[in-house]
């Protein structure tokens, strides 16, 4: 890359085409080492007297992909929203949407600054600020995440993840509620953390599902591929540590803290994020749990016969209207559906179902 290119992007100085030719080469593999040498040589030109000296260059190139990965998201297909909230640099900076990261360098014995879309930091001795990100998923949506290492999140209905601007050094710590299948980006030197309560899925390199919603009394972690080891600490105990293999499944009772490991074979525990949901002889009760979380509905059960029962099935692209006419062809259920109101807001209400056991 020019020299006199780059010293134009980190003073802002940079045309529109220039600016793409810069992004591109940030974005290249090939082109990472040469990257962070320059971003070295620029930060000891300025001087160590004043700066840490333990100026994480990895971080850097981290945030610059970060927003080079949110500018591709735009081409995510409809039904994939990504939401994010904007830091206070916001307004100023949208001028510059089309900047992956603006790096400010004023002249000797000034003040270093990076500056991002979505995060100010500053580092000195004695200062580091990290801003954080939070995508939420609507009711209604499955939403794909780019994380600044590239790693990728698929969030499932009524869920959100909160994260960091610039992953620090030692670890990629994000925080999960509701469910979430992560595709890890590999680097064994940071170790990527989901925190739901106080278990800790740790991973190097995997794909893995993490299912958390608040309102329900287990949390599940199933492991597709590499390796995570499953982190859980209590008041009563030390932390207990359990390496996953792929196929396991582990489901931790935020009721009284047992944990089951089980193998399954099938894609049931996260075959939602291809826009399936498999059920495998599940008990009612969780299929109407799932049911309403996925089509927005109130469903309910009014005969503890139809709790009793299971179900076996799959279902893609149905609606709501569907799967219960299903269901009622499969098992001893019938059921009544109610039309969605209008509320003073203008907004629908959810539609309410009531299930009941038909006898034969």
């Amino acid at each position: 890359m020019n020299r006199e290119l780059l010293d134009k992007y980190l003073n802002n100085r940079c045309s529109v085409d220039e600016l793409k030719q810069v992004l591109a080469w940030f974005d290249s593999q090939d082109n990472q080492e040469e990257a962070k040498d320059y971003f070295r040589m620029i930060w000891e030109t300025i001087g160590e007297d004043r700066y840490s000296s333990e100026t994480d260059y990895d971080s850097i190139l981290d945030a610059i992909h970060h927003k080079i990965n949110l500018r591709k998201s735009e081409d995510i297909p409809t039904r994939e929203e990504v939401i994010i909230k904007r830091g206070r640099w916001g307004d100023y900076l949208r001028y510059f949407r089309n900047a992956a990261a603006i790096l400010l360098i004023p002249v000797m014995g000034f003040t270093f600054y990076f500056f991002s879309k979505y995060n100010s930091v500053r580092t000195d001795k004695s200062i580091s600020a990290v801003s954080f990100n939070e995508v939420y998923s609507s009711v209604d949506a499955i939403t794909k995440v780019l994380l600044p290492d590239s790693s990728v999140v698929w969030l499932n209905h009524s869920s959100s993840l909160r994260y960091p601007s610039i992953f620090d050094r030692k670890n990629r710590n994000v925080e999960l509620k509701g469910e979430g299948y992560f595709e890890v980006a590999s680097n064994p030197e940071r170790p990527f953390v989901v925190s739901v309560d106080n278990i800790n899925v740790v991973a190097v390199g995997t794909t893995f599902n993490v299912m958390a919603y608040p309102e329900e009394n287990r949390i599940e972690t199933s492991l597709i591929e590499g390796r995570v080891e499953f982190h859980l600490t209590s008041e009563k105990k030390s932390s207990t540590v359990l390496e996953m293999k792929p196929e396991d499944v582990l489901i931790y009772s935020r009721e009284n803290g047992e944990l089951i490991r089980l193998t399954i074979k099938d894609d049931r525990y996260f075959s939602w994020k291809d826009g399936k949901l498999v059920f495998t002889a599940e008990p009612m009760s969780e299929v109407v749990k799932k049911l309403n979380r996925w089509f927005n509905a109130d469903i309910k059960i009014l005969d503890p016969r139809v709790e009793g029962l299971t179900l076996t099935a799959t279902f893609i692209n149905e609606n709501l209207t569907q799967v219960l006419d299903l269901i009622s062809m499969v098992s001893p259920v019938k059921y009544a559906l109610s039309d969605r109101d209008i509320s003073s807001d203008g907004t629908f209400t959810r539609r309410e179902v009531t299930l009941s056991y038909r006898d034969e």
